[in-house]
């Protein structure tokens, strides 16, 4: 696949995942009408969720007929040449109660490579785009990771889910204050890989995720100038697992505390 034809799917792919965004934004504006359902403990889901999906199935079909999709809420499988990784809204929990930072996400994934990833913040109407071998941009701007290079100076966001135990999260974040980096968890972790992406923060961690929460998102990273972890090799599209991400230069105190690798190729 060549760098224009990949060029020219991002063009089709960015509008779709802004429409979603919008139809999105409407229902976080009237949010407090939603049927909220509990798919585990502290983890949400709603009508606003599926309906944004399906707007992102159904003009991706229409985009690129053939690819396959995998969604959060829809589902799919693996093994398809081509795949669509889609979260129709990031952040669930957050966007129903009304804290604004959640997004919508999709990653194109090629014969088990990341070729594409778009994240978009409506609330903050901005949307982060990556193209491998092209950059990221931000509103069609290019951005940068920071390129900071002490912990000292440095803020590490980081995730939790209520699906693995207390005690690990609790010992990253003592690990972390203990090297010397201030930190944030913000509750996407689709939005803090674009803030690392934008050099707003410095490295991520997480130490479990779905795919579709962070395929975009380390593209974005990488294609700024930064380091990430190889989920797809790692875990395939079914499966959960760490995810880390961050500017070069703090690449070693990040695996240090992830116990992950990063990618260097």
């Amino acid at each position: 696949m060549t760098h224009a034809d990949l060029d020219e799917q991002l063009a089709a792919a960015t509008p779709i995942v802004r429409a979603a965004g919008e139809l999105a934004l409407g229902y976080f504006r009237d949010r407090g009408s939603l049927t909220v359902e509990h798919k585990g403990q502290q983890d949400l889901v709603s009508i606003a969720d599926r309906n944004v999906e399906n707007l992102l199935r159904e003009r991706l079909a229409v985009a690129f007929p053939g690819d396959a999709v995998l969604g959060e809420e829809g589902g799919g499988s693996d093994g398809a040449p081509r795949t669509w990784v889609l979260d129709p809204i990031d952040g669930t929990f957050n966007f129903l109660k009304g804290i604004p930072c959640w997004g919508v996400v999709a990653a194109l994934v090629v014969d088990g490579r990341i070729e594409l990833g778009l994240t978009y913040d409506p609330v903050h109407d901005e949307m982060f785009t990556a193209r491998r071998g092209g950059g990221t941009r931000r509103n069609g701007d290019p951005v940068r990771v920071s390129g900071n290079q002490g912990v000292d100076t440095s803020c590490l966001a980081v995730a939790y889910s209520f699906r693995q135990a207390r005690e690990t999260y609790v010992e990253l974040v003592d690990a972390a204050l203990r090297q010397g980096f201030e930190h944030r968890r913000c509750g996407s972790t689709a939005i803090q890989l674009c803030w690392v992406a934008d050099g707003r923060c410095d490295a991520f961690l997480t130490q479990l995720c779905s795919s579709w929460d962070c395929l975009a998102g380390l593209i974005l990273v990488e294609e700024a100038g930064g380091l990430a972890t190889d989920f797809v090799h790692d875990h395939g599209l079914l499966g959960k697992g760490g995810v880390a991400a961050c500017t070069p230069a703090l690449a070693s105190e990040v695996e240090a505390l992830a116990g992950l690798r990063l990618r260097r190729d």
